[in-house]
């Protein structure tokens, strides 16, 4: 689908420089931007709190102020919808609030803010679970955009192993479905038989893996037989709604990444690096290779390659030497059970 695109890793000081420089070196394949009619940035706004876990403000204007390059006019729209925000009861216009989104709206001409959290017309996107398939509802409006941007972080996973540009579409689910992608029927769902983390209050295992010290918690994942079924579903219920919110380019702002215990709790690490590619695959693979996973070695990333989605190959790398940049994170406490996908 996505074979010739090129992918670009840059390295450097400056967060919004670097991002730039990563979609100039990859222009010719970011043509289709000048006829589109309305744009998608798709950031991750995934915490209330470490600011690193969240899509900093400035690599949103970085890619903004790239596409007014090519589009000086053409309607921006910055949409989310915070699954952690909604277990805080909290909308996710807080979370703009509180990371200085709103500044976008006044700093930039014909853009706008928008969340999901409310929505009533539904995309469905089927699901495997523990307890058996269902479906989950998007937000329809994901149809309303015809150039989507997913704008993310390398991060270090707690069910999928990593997450990059591809997952972080993620977020177009309805906030009260949101825990279906994991398979383990955790939280309010539809048409879904129940597990007993549904008896628990919405949010209860996010604010469990806040308060508890990580090693209980991942103690308590490991006896969990349900987790290590769950791992084998996940994979395949991300390939599912991704393909139908796919991201016509992906952006990982890689200037502070996460290790350990992500995609929220985990340790910040320095890198400096941005990457970028009209291949969401490609570009997520240059990122797990960047924090030490083989792109095949994530369910996820393996099913799309497999299903012409993209591939994550290094042909059309241009920029650094992800050699040189590459690191070995560390992983989340349980990602020997999340290796176990096949």
């Amino acid at each position: 689908m996505n074979q010739k695109k090129k992918a670009a890793l840059v390295n450097g000081d400056n967060r919004k420089e670097n991002i730039k420089t990563c979609l100039t070196l990859i222009r010719e394949d970011l043509e289709p931007i000048k006829n589109a009619k309305n744009i998608l940035i798709k950031p991750n706004l995934v915490a209330l709190k470490p600011d690193f876990a969240n899509t900093h403000v400035e690599a949103i204007e970085a890619v903004i102020e790239f596409i007014r390059e090519l589009a000086p006019d053409t309607p921006i729209t910055v949409g989310e919808a915070s699954a952690t925000a909604f277990y805080n009861k909290l909308p996710t216009t807080k979370v703009f609030e509180d990371f200085d989104y709103y500044r976008l709206e006044k700093k930039y001409r014909n853009i706008t803010l928008t969340t999901f959290d409310n929505d009533k017309e539904y995309i469905y996107s089927p699901v495997h679970s523990i307890v058996g398939d269902t479906r989950l509802r998007m937000t329809g409006r994901a149809q309303e955009f015809d150039y989507k941007i997913s704008l993310s972080i390398p991060k270090t996973h707690n069910f999928a192993m990593a997450t990059f540009g591809i997952k972080n579409m993620a977020g177009l689910v309805m906030r009260q479905d949101m825990a279906m992608i994991h398979g383990m029927k955790g939280g309010i769902e539809v048409d879904a038989p129940k597990t007993f983390l549904d008896k628990l209050p919405p949010g209860t295992v996010s604010k469990a893996r806040r308060t508890l010290p990580n090693w209980l918690i991942n103690f308590l994942f490991r006896q969990y037989k349900g987790y290590r079924r769950s791992v084998k579903m996940i994979h395949h219920n991300i390939v599912e709604l991704a393909k139908k919110a796919w991201p016509e380019l992906v952006v990982l702002d890689g200037f502070v990444c996460m290790e350990g215990d992500g995609p929220v709790d985990g340790t910040s690490v320095d890198m400096k690096v941005a990457i970028a590619s009209a291949d969401p695959v490609k570009a997520d693979g240059v990122g797990a290779r960047l924090i030490g996973i083989e792109p095949e070695d994530i369910g996820y990333l393996y099913y799309l390659q497999k299903d012409g989605m993209g591939e994550y190959s290094l042909d059309g790398l241009i920029g650094e030497d992800i050699n040189r940049l590459r690191r070995n994170f560390k992983k989340h406490g349980t990602y020997d059970i999340q290796s176990q996908w096949r």
